[in-house]
């Protein structure tokens, strides 16, 4: 069997894009680093560009869509969101060319759509953009989900950790370093709302309550460079996901390790 392989090319406020595939073919699940950075971090983990299927979308915040109009237009990949979100993309102030229609592929929350080997179904989370999904990617027997930027979970974030046999899970900041640190306090409140991101005890509480046995290998991604440490989100975990799961920190600016499943 082709085993399920994966890497980050960036995890953060700086830019967030994870490859998701097989030896033959994959998917992005966002762009928001550089056209040319995705390019050069692709060819040095053995991935071309021409095997890229398909480009997922989170959200429309520039962190996670800086290269969606260069991949979609130039590289014709086709680009999967909600409707919502593929509008929000072409409204965003800061992304300078937009994504034509032509690259433009339409998924609604809790539909699902197969994409060579993958079953990619999107789920809505909670997050201050024009609408908000994660992904859970089934792949021969395998469960991978994706959830990052959420304020606060819902039904179907708990569904799919529980169905996960690898979990992405954002936890972006440590609580006593966002409340002393020098963010204003109307991003501090933010951060911290409904509609903001995880921090490090509430992803601890998701986990505790809704993995299982399942869960071979768990992914913390997108921390905060101001308000979280490696060290902090991973002593937050312990303890709230089986003894056999592997735990990693997915780097905030550089490429991860190559890991296969």
């Amino acid at each position: 069997m082709d085993k399920l392989r994966f890497f980050s090319l960036g995890s953060g406020s700086s830019g967030n894009c994870y490859y998701i595939g097989n030896a033959k073919r994959g998917i992005l699940i966002d762009a928001g680093i550089g056209a040319r950075s995705i390019k050069k971090r692709l060819k040095s983990a053995g991935v071309s560009m021409e095997q890229i299927l398909a480009v997922f979308v989170t959200h429309d915040h520039f962190d996670h869509i800086k290269a969606v109009s260069a991949l979609g237009n130039k590289e014709h990949i086709p680009v999967y969101s909600t409707q919502k979100i593929l509008d929000g993309i072409n409204n965003n102030i800061k992304l300078r060319e937009k994504l034509e229609i032509s690259a433009q592929r339409t998924i609604e929350n809790l539909q699902s759509v197969q994409i060579g080997d993958f079953t990619i179904t999107s789920f809505p989370l909670s997050h201050d953009a024009s609408d908000n999904s994660g992904y859970k990617i089934d792949y021969q027997g395998l469960t991978f989900t994706v959830a990052t930027d959420l304020g606060c979970p819902n039904e179907y974030l708990h569904e799919y950790i529980a169905q996960s046999d690898i979990l992405i899970l954002e936890a972006n900041y440590d609580e006593i370093m966002l409340q002393t640190g020098p963010y204003p306090e109307k991003l501090k409140q933010r951060v911290a709302g409904d509609c903001g991101h995880l921090g490090n005890q509430q992803t601890a509480d998701i986990l505790m309550k809704s993995s299982t046995d399942k869960l071979k290998y768990l992914f913390l991604c997108h921390l905060s460079q101001q308000n979280n440490k490696p060290e902090l989100a991973l002593d937050a975990v312990k303890g709230t996901v089986p003894k056999h799961t592997l735990i990693n920190v997915l780097p905030r600016t550089d490429i991860s390790e190559f890991f296969e499943f």
